[in-house]
């Protein structure tokens, strides 16, 4: 994946991503409706099974892949003020992480990055249709919470309308403990009969005394190889 090529998927998704969540988070899901709906039972039903079965972390797979991230400090007007990079290969073993090797080393970053995808679809949320269906090869459906107190994100999920296995996923956390605001989005492909992210974005903002520290992550991912 090209330089220039990554950074413009950065900023299309981006904007998909926040249009995406400011619909799901202003909708109002109608329970007794959700209940009654056999239609959206089924397709979440089918992708929480089907994005299981084909998680290699679940399946206990042996993989490993070369990821490039970019960490960006954003200004208070938006602007960012500093960038790093980091590029490692990561070795799975029986689904989890064995070892990673560096190949170019941060000089200031150094949180590490969140592979894991979350298969919203086993947890208890309110699920719902994301309006305006156009009855393309994805589904989107819309995932919230009882309250605002919740700890987990809330969201929006795209899955494959036919085979049902997650294609898209954008996360939404309203209260992360030490973040004024954090949000993450993954990109999912198919590799071998698996689902595996092949980008993520993150977006936080980490409460200080004073101050937030505004920050972007963009994560690519190449060379997944798994390991029969």
């Amino acid at each position: 994946m090209s330089t220039e090529k990554y950074h413009v998927s950065v900023t299309r998704v981006g904007v998909c991503f926040l249009a995406g969540l400011v619909t799901v988070l202003v909708a109002v899901v109608d329970d007794s409706a959700q209940a009654a709906d056999p239609v959206l039972q089924f397709y979440c039903e089918r992708a929480a099974d089907v994005t299981a079965a084909r998680d290699p972390v679940e399946r206990g797979l042996s993989y490993s892949f070369t990821a490039r991230t970019y960490y960006k400090e954003v200004g208070k007007r938006g602007q960012i003020e500093k960038t790093d990079s980091t590029v490692a290969d990561y070795y799975f073993s029986f689904g989890s992480l064995d070892s990673q090797r560096t190949r170019i080393a941060a000089s200031t970053w150094t949180n590490d990055v969140c592979f894991l995808v979350p298969n919203v679809f086993r947890e208890d949320y309110h699920f719902n249709f994301f309006p305006h269906d156009t009855g393309g090869s994805y589904l989107a459906i819309g995932f919230d919470t009882d309250s605002a107190g919740d700890p987990r994100p809330v969201g929006l999920a795209l899955i494959d309308r036919e085979r049902y296995f997650l294609c898209r996923l954008y996360i939404f956390y309203s209260n992360k403990p030490g973040y004024k605001r954090f949000s993450r989005s993954y990109r999912l492909v198919e590799v071998e009969g698996y689902i595996l992210p092949d980008s993520i974005w993150e977006v936080g903002a980490r409460q200080g005394v004073f101050s937030t520290d505004d920050y972007r992550l963009e994560t690519g991912i190449e060379n997944i190889t798994i390991y029969r």
